[in-house]
């Protein structure tokens, strides 16, 4: 339990300065390649998503399996000491108390870091929940709505559209319902794929109708539902960071973009799909509207009208070789750059822990050395010699270029002179060479 958390903290704290660096990175590279197709845009957001997911536990990846463990790499244990003449005997003996000295009372400072640790892991479980409950909510809402939609009756000029439609996207296993509940088209897949109008939906035009139809059977041909439940799923992760809305947002806009596309080859002309566009649009507005499940894709989705109008009716540029590999290599360059950061500036989940467990001190002694937070040390009630219990340190990573040690000052005016002998005893535990 305690290295999930490590984990969980380690990783939403990496997030939080990752996931702004990749944006950066996707958004220079497609603004210097210019106008790209929906369907390498969706493509590039897609990865640029996922890469976000992956990118903060990069960082995890050069640990070993027992830093994640409880295994224990040093362990010292001493007892206590004495002088030979006896007349100021040195009690260095481990009493089994916490260091409450002032010379440890530096060390109680990080009890602050603790508070925050376990605060930062009580707000990302919260928004996971948050995240899941959401998709949860989305998709029974969304069972709700097929349990009222009907079989959709269609005239007979209608139902031709309907089968050249399905004909032009090679679709055969699919069903055409309607619902008083639904405030425009939408496409779902529960089991088989479904195209949702609602119950009072009119076009006097053929030509809306097949936009209308194309553009939902370009949602069913590239299965934007059941990928749309996917990366709802896995971004319960980063659900609370900005960065992963903006990403999702031009996950939603480039869909669309890439739908339009499909549709107005389809209909073998982009100003014939647009000007469809606007009217269903007009005519969608005003009605009065009724909300659509969030799981499910329509034809408005993604709120971008004028960006999807722009996209139809500007004129394809061809881009020189040149500005391409240019926009390519520089996004290359800024995707691997961000992603040798993360792996070499990412929070580790052993230094994502509370470093209030460093402060465990015996009564007397402190955690001292080159570097002193990659060490653990408390009192051991379990392992005593002569009755007294023990002391250890604990390595927390597998490799430091430092040490750490447990240590007291004394001062040694009254031993000047004389001879003091210092007894230990010593166990060691899964220590490397």
């Amino acid at each position: 339990m305690e290295t999930a958390s490590r984990l969980a903290v380690a990783y939403a704290i990496n997030a939080l300065w990752q996931l702004p660096l990749l944006v950066l990175a996707a958004e220079m590279m497609l603004r210097l390649q210019g106008r790209t197709p929906g369907k390498t845009l969706h493509r590039v957001w897609l990865g640029c998503l996922f890469l976000g997911l992956a990118m903060p536990a990069f960082s995890f990846l050069h640990l070993p399996r027992h830093v994640l463990g409880s295994g224990l790499i040093h362990r010292g244990i001493a007892a206590i000491p004495q002088t030979l003449d006896g007349k100021k005997s040195l009690n260095l003996a481990f009493l089994g108390g916490l260091q409450e000295t002032s010379a440890h009372k530096p060390q109680n400072a990080n009890a602050l870091p603790s508070l925050i640790s376990e605060s930062a892991l009580f707000l990302y479980l919260g928004s996971v929940l948050f995240a899941l409950s959401r998709l949860a909510w989305g998709l029974i809402k969304t069972k709700t709505l097929l349990h009222s939609a009907e079989a959709m009756r269609l005239t007979s000029e209608v139902q031709e559209v309907w089968d050249s439609c399905l004909a032009l996207f090679q679709i055969t296993r699919i069903e055409l319902l309607s619902s008083s509940k639904l405030g425009g088209p939408a496409t779902v897949t529960w089991r088989d794929p479904i195209v949702l109008l609602p119950a009072d939906f009119r076009v006097e035009q053929v030509n809306d109708m097949t936009a209308v139809f194309c553009h939902e059977l370009a949602h069913v041909r590239r299965k934007d539902f059941l990928f749309n439940i996917v990366i709802e799923i896995f971004s319960v992760l980063i659900f609370y960071h900005p960065a992963f809305h903006w990403i999702r947002r031009r996950i939603q806009e480039s869909r669309e973009l890439a739908c339009d596309d499909m549709a107005a080859d389809a209909m073998s002309g982009r100003n014939i799909y647009a000007r469809s566009l606007l009217r269903l649009t007009e005519k969608m507005l005003s009605s009065a509207v009724v909300p659509q499940p969030d799981c499910a894709l329509g034809i408005f989705e993604g709120e971008v009208l004028e960006k999807r109008i722009m996209n139809l009716l500007e004129n394809e540029s061809k881009q020189s070789r040149l500005r391409t590999l240019t926009s390519l290599a520089l996004g290359f360059c800024l995707l691997l750059g961000t992603c040798v950061l993360s792996t070499n500036l990412g929070l580790e989940p052993v230094n994502a822990q509370s470093s209030a467990q460093n402060n465990s001190a015996p009564a007397g002694w402190f955690l001292t050395g080159s570097k002193p937070s990659s060490y653990q040390t408390s009192v051991d009630q379990a392992v005593t010699q002569n009755g007294q219990p023990s002391a250890y340190l604990k390595s927390m990573v597998p490799v430091t270029d430092g040490f750490g040690t447990l240590m007291q000052q004394i001062s040694a005016s009254d031993y000047v002179g004389k001879r003091v002998r210092l007894r230990a005893w010593v166990r060691s535990q899964d220590v490397g060479r």
